[in-house]
């Protein structure tokens, strides 16, 4: 599980939100929202944002009418975060 404080409060439920949790895909999960990045032939990673913003909503475990309130910049960090459950870290 990873949380991230968000840099703009959202309402779920009518409550207001201002950390996501999100937890690891799950095999059906990734069957139907796909890889979140590409590699590029340099070898960077590209994120796939229409995957991420699929992810979103499911991992953190809120209504997509919530997940559409976040701020562009906190989009990228959960985007940067779901893309981070698929790749292995160089320690």
């Amino acid at each position: 599980m990873k949380t991230i404080k968000l840099t703009k409060e959202i309402t779920v439920s009518g409550e207001p939100v201002i950390e996501l949790t999100l937890r690891e895909p799950t095999y059906d999960e990734m069957a139907s929202c796909g890889i979140p990045f590409t590699i590029t032939e340099e070898g960077e990673i590209k994120v796939d944002l229409k995957s991420t913003l699929r992810y979103l909503p499911i991992l953190a475990g809120i209504p997509p009418s919530s997940a559409k309130q976040i701020a562009p910049k906190d989009v990228m960090t959960v985007s940067m975060s779901i893309v981070s459950f698929f790749t292995v870290s160089a320690a």
